[in-house]
């Protein structure tokens, strides 16, 4: 009976090797079980007379079929710091559009100037709050990589939100490949681009509708992005748009011609 051990410290810390570690955890768990229950069998075998059934050998867990390993340089693969960097990037865009869109404070939140954690009341905006926190969030990591106290905001809630992505994005390679910030940093990127994954403006799904053709141009070029109540024909000539509910009526109208045929 010998348990395999793997070297987890020495991975990539980014998602890449996720399955990796989840898979030797799993069998660390098993084994951690198959070594009590083994245990528990000596105990049985050792106290077995007739005319007792003789106990069942537990069987040991099979080692796990792990992917390809990627190590860490030091922290994280280029991949991983290439993705990192790549989200990071992504918050700036993605920020403004929660601002603008994500409350119906059109022409509002986004001009509002917040002062910095905890000097005023809350907005009444949960999209200000939320990216007031990401701003605190950009100045505390500028601070600490600097080795210095949080500095308070200078302008507005947006403009802070560009400088300071800006700012980080430049020296993200650094923080990554620092061993004390690299794993907490990308750990936090990778929470807040998926706190505002859906409102990044360079992400955007576009779906091409087939179901009927374009009342104008007579083209199979109608699409529609994702989220969106919104239906355009792609062809530049045209260039059509229509509301989804008309999008609907073509497609039954398309159907009705196809049964009639």
């Amino acid at each position: 009976m010998s348990q395999r051990t793997y070297d987890l410290e020495r991975l990539c810390a980014g998602a890449c090797m996720n399955g990796y570690r989840r898979k030797v955890r799993s069998y660390e768990h098993a084994y951690a079980v198959y070594r009590a229950a083994h245990t528990e069998w000596q105990a049985d075998a050792a106290a077995w007379h007739a005319p007792l059934v003789w106990p069942d050998e537990p069987a040991e867990p099979e080692e796990p079929r792990l992917p390809y390993r990627i190590e860490g340089d030091p922290v994280f693969c280029p991949d991983c710091v290439y993705a990192c960097k790549s989200k990071l990037s992504k918050l700036d865009g993605a920020a403004c559009v929660y601002l603008r869109e994500a409350d119906g404070f059109r022409g509002q939140s986004d001009q509002a100037k917040v002062s910095s954690k905890g000097s005023e009341p809350p907005s009444l905006s949960p999209a200000v709050e939320d990216i007031d926190e990401l701003d605190g969030w950009l100045r505390d990591w500028k601070a600490a990589y600097l080795g210095a106290e949080t500095m308070a905001r200078q302008g507005m809630l947006a403009d802070s939100v560009t400088l300071g992505t800006a700012w980080l994005v430049v020296r993200a390679e650094r923080i990554l490949a620092h061993p004390d910030l690299a794993p907490a940093f990308g750990e936090e990127v990778n929470r807040w681009h998926g706190r505002l994954v859906r409102y990044d403006p360079s992400d955007v799904v576009v779906e091409p509708l087939r179901g009927a053709r374009c009342a104008e141009c007579n083209g199979l070029t109608l699409e529609r992005k994702v989220g969106e109540d919104k239906v355009t024909c792609r062809r530049r000539t045209c260039e059509r748009v229509l509301k989804w509910s008309e999008y609907q009526e073509l497609v039954d109208e398309a159907k009705k011609v196809r049964k009639a045929s």
